[in-house]
C-alpha cells in the first residue's frame, strides 16, 4: 500500500510462508536421522535447491529504498522497518529455515536438531554447523545462541515486542559445549520450534554481550558482524545516499545445499529515492536495475514504452501464493475521535474505495474484508464494509456530531469540538490516495488534513503512539501470530505493532487457545473467529490486497523460471536472480544499435493463482 512500515512482527517468518495448505512445525516429514553423542539427531540433506541451477556469481543489481535508514540495528528503538529487515535477511542467519516450495526444514546455522517428544514438545536440541563462521572469521558457537537471547530480552534494549515474545516463551538456553545448545519452552505451543528456530538471529557473544544501553548507542551505526552470504563494509554507508551489501566470497555457506543457485550478486545498492515518481524515472534511465509497479494506472498506461516494446526492459505480472496480510489506515482506539467505535464505523463506510477503486486502481485489487485474506485463517461471515454514506452519517449521530460548523465540519453537540483531525504521511506518491479518501470524508463532515513529512521522524511518532491514524500495509507471513499486532498487553505500550491500540480479553483468551492447538482444524477455526471479533471493532478502516508482484527490470538479468518463489515478493530478485557480462553486452549493443530482443510473456502464473481466482469451482476442488 502506501508505507512498508513496520515489519519486524513478519521477520523471519515472511518466508516461511503456509498459504492453501499445512505443514506443522512438529512434523518430521522423511528427514534422515543419525546418532551422535548417544542422541538421535534430525537433519535435511537432500532437499531440492531454491536456486536456479543456472545461475552464477558476479555483478551488481541496484535498486532503490523509500527513505534512509534511521539506524543500522535490528533490535531497538526506530529498527522495526521493513528495510532494516530485508538486509539483515543477507547479513545475518538463523539457527533452521523453512523450504518455500516444500515447506520442510532446511539446515542453517544448525545442521542437526531435536525436538523432545518425552518432553511434550517442550525442549529442542540444535548442533551447530561447524563450518559456521561470521564476517570477520570467528566461529559461529552454541555461545552465541545463548547471548543472542540474553540480548533479545534485555529490557534496556526497548524492544518490547520481542522482548515480551521470549521471555513469554522460553527459559534461557543451555549451551551444552561449542557446538550443542538446547532451550526449553515455558509453554505448550506449536510455534515455539518455530519463533525460536528461524526468527531469532543469532550475534556474537564477544560483540552482543553488552549492557542494552550501550548497543543501542555503539551498534546505532555499526553493524553486529553476520554468518550471512552478505555484509556491510565501512564503506558500505552514504548518509542519505545509498546502502551496498557485498558479497562475502568467504561466506561458510557458499558450498552447502541451501545456497545452489542463491545469493548471487557480488554487490546490491540500495539507493534512496524517497518519491516513486523519481525513482520511475531513474529506471528508465537505466540508474536502477528494476523497478516494482505499485500503481495500476502506471502498469496499465505507462509500460509501452520502447524499451519495453523492443524488449530492453522486461515486463512481468507474476502471480504466486505470497501471503497477503492487512492495510489500511490504523486508528488509534486510545485518544479521540477514534476511542469512539462510532466514529470508527463512521470512518470505515466513509471510507471511499469505490471511487480509488474505479478512478486509481483499473479494478484491479481485491477488497480487505479480513485481517488474514486469501487464507483459511479469515473470517467468510465478516460484513462486507464497503463506501456507504448514509450508514457513515447515522453512526456520526449516534456519536453525537449532529451539527455542523460555519465550513461544514461536524462538532459534537456537547463539547462543541469540530471533527477535523490530521493524516501525517510519509510517502508523496500517496498524496493522491489520501486525496480521494479526504473528499469522500469531507462530504460527511469530516475534515482529514493532510501532511507529508520525513519519513523517519513520521515513524517514531507513530512508533511512540502520538499519532491520530496512520495509513500501513504490512507483509503477509505464513503462519499468522495474532499476538503481535492484537495483544492487550502491548495496547499501550510504544515500539511494537498494535499501533491502534487494540485491547480484548476475549481475543486474548482465544490467542491463548490457538498457541496451544495443534489441531489444524481447530487453529483454523479460532483464528477465524479471532478475525471476526477484531474486525466488530474496526481497529483498521481495511483497504486492498493485490495477489501479484507487477515487475520491470532491464534485460541483463537470468531468472529462475518461475521469476520468484512461490511464497515470496520482489525481494527474491536480491538472492534468486543473477547477471553476467554476456547479458549486460546483448542490451548495450541492442540499445546501441537500435534492436530488439525477444519479448516474454508479461503474465505469468506458474501455480495456477490467477486460474484459480478466476474459476472458483477449480479452489475448492
Amino acid at each position: 500500500m502506501w508505507n512498508s512500515g513496520l515489519s519486524k512482527a513478519c521477520l523471519a517468518l515472511s518466508v516461511l510462508i503456509l498459504f492453501m495448505g499445512f505443514a506443522s512445525p512438529l512434523a518430521l516429514a522423511d528427514y534422515s536421522t543419525v546418532e551422535i553423542d548417544g542422541r538421535t539427531w534430525t537433519t535435511n540433506d537432500n532437499f531440492e535447491p531454491i536456486g536456479s541451477p543456472d545461475a552464477v556469481h558476479g555483478g551488481e543489481l541496484r535498486t532503490n529504498i523509500p527513505n534512509f535508514l534511521p539506524t543500522l540495528r535490528r533490535d531497538g528503538p526506530n529498527s522495526n522497518l521493513t528495510t532494516i529487515t530485508d538486509i539483515y535477511s543477507l547479513t545475518h542467519e538463523f539457527l533452521l529455515s523453512i523450504h518455500p516450495e516444500t515447506l520442510e526444514w532446511l539446515p542453517r546455522l544448525a545442521s542437526h536438531w531435536i525436538i523432545e517428544e518425552k518432553e511434550d514438545h517442550q525442549v529442542f536440541w540444535y548442533r551447530i554447523d561447524e563450518r559456521a563462521r561470521y564476517s570477520d572469521g570467528t566461529p559461529v558457537t552454541a555461545d552465541d545462541v545463548v547471548a543472542s537471547y540474553e540480548h533479545i530480552v534485555d529490557p534496556d534494549i526497548k524492544d518490547p515486542m520481542s522482548a515480551n515474545l521470549y521471555t513469554e516463551y522460553y527459559e534461557k538456553p543451555i549451551a551444552h559445549d561449542d557446538r550443542v545448545v538446547s532451550v526449553k519452552t515455558k509453554k505448550k505451543a506449536w510455534r515455539t520450534f518455530l519463533y525460536f528456530s528461524a526468527s531469532l538471529a543469532i550475534y556474537p557473544a564477544k560483540q552482543i554481550r553488552i549492557p542494552g544501553d550501550v548497543y543501542l548507542d555503539e551498534f546505532n551505526w555499526k553493524m553486529i558482524p553476520g554468518s550471512g552470504p552478505y555484509e556491510l563494509r565501512e564503506d558500505s554507508i552514504q548518509q542519505e545516499i545509498s546502502v551496498t551489501l557485498y558479497r562475502r566470497d568467504d561466506w561458510w555457506g557458499r558450498e552447502t545445499r541451501t545456497s545452489t543457485g542463491m545469493y548471487n550478486f557480488d554487490k546490491i545498492q540500495l539507493i534512496v529515492v524517497r518519491d516513486r515518481e523519481l525513482a520511475f524515472e531513474k529506471f528508465k534511465a537505466g540508474e536502477l536495475d528494476y523497478y516494482v509497479v505499485l500503481r495500476a494506472q502506471r502498469w496499465a498506461e505507462e509500460t509501452g514504452f520502447e524499451a519495453i516494446q523492443k524488449g530492453w526492459i522486461q515486463k512481468r505480472k507474476v502471480y504466486n501464493e505470497q501471503p497477503q496480510s492487512f492495510s489500511g489506515y490504523m486508528l488509534n482506539m486510545r485518544e479521540w475521535p477514534f476511542d469512539d467505535k462510532n466514529v470508527r464505523m463512521a470512518f470505515c463506510y466513509g471510507y471511499d474505495r469505490e471511487t480509488l477503486f474505479e478512478k486509481l486502481f483499473f479494478n484491479q485489487y481485491e477488497y480487505l474484508d479480513s485481517y488474514y485474506p486469501g487464507s483459511r485463517w479469515g473470517n467468510p461471515k465478516n460484513r462486507k464494509v464497503r463506501y456507504n454514506p448514509r450508514r457513515a452519517e447515522r453512526f456520526l449521530d449516534r456519536a453525537g456530531y449532529t451539527q455542523r460548523d460555519a465550513n461544514g465540519i461536524r462538532v459534537h453537540e456537547e463539547t462543541g469540538k469540530a471533527l477535523s483531525f490530521t493524516l501525517e504521511y510519509g510517502s508523496a506518491s500517496s498524496t493522491r490516495i489520501h486525496q480521494v479518501v479526504a473528499e469522500g470524508l469531507r462530504k460527511l463532515g469530516i475534515e482529514m488534513k493532510l501532511e507529508l513529512m520525513d519519513y523517519n521522524a513520521l515513524m517514531k511518532k507513530i512508533s511512540e503512539r502520538q499519532f491520530v491514524l496512520h495509513s500501513q500495509a504490512w507483509r503477509g507471513i505464513l503462519f499468522p501470530n495474532p499476538l503481535t499486532a492484537w495483544k492487550s498487553d502491548l495496547a499501550n505500550e510504544p515500539y511494537n505493532n498494535n499501533i491502534s491500540g487494540f485491547a480484548s480479553e476475549e481475543v486474548d483468551r482465544l490467542m491463548e487457545q490457538y498457541d496451544k492447538s495443534f489441531d489444524i482444524e481447530e487453529q483454523t477455526r479460532i483464528m477465524q473467529e479471532i478475525d471476526g471479533l477484531i474486525f466488530k471493532e474496526h481497529p483498521v478502516a481495511l483497504s486492498w490486497y493485490a495477489p501479484f508482484e507487477r515487475i520491470l527490470s532491464w534485460n541483463r538479468f537470468g531468472v529462475p523460471e518461475k521469476v520468484l518463489s512461490r511464497t515470496g515478493d520482489s525481494n527474491n530478485i536480491w538472492s534468486m536472480w543473477w547477471t553476467t557480462p554476456e547479458m549486460q553486452e546483448k542490451l548495450t549493443q541492442a540499445r546501441e544499435k537500435n534492436g530488439s530482443l525477444p519479448l516474454i510473456p508479461d503474465v505469468i502464473d506458474p501455480w495456477g493463482v490467477k486460474e484459480r481466482m478466476e474459476s472458483p469451482e477449480k479452489a475448492s476442488e
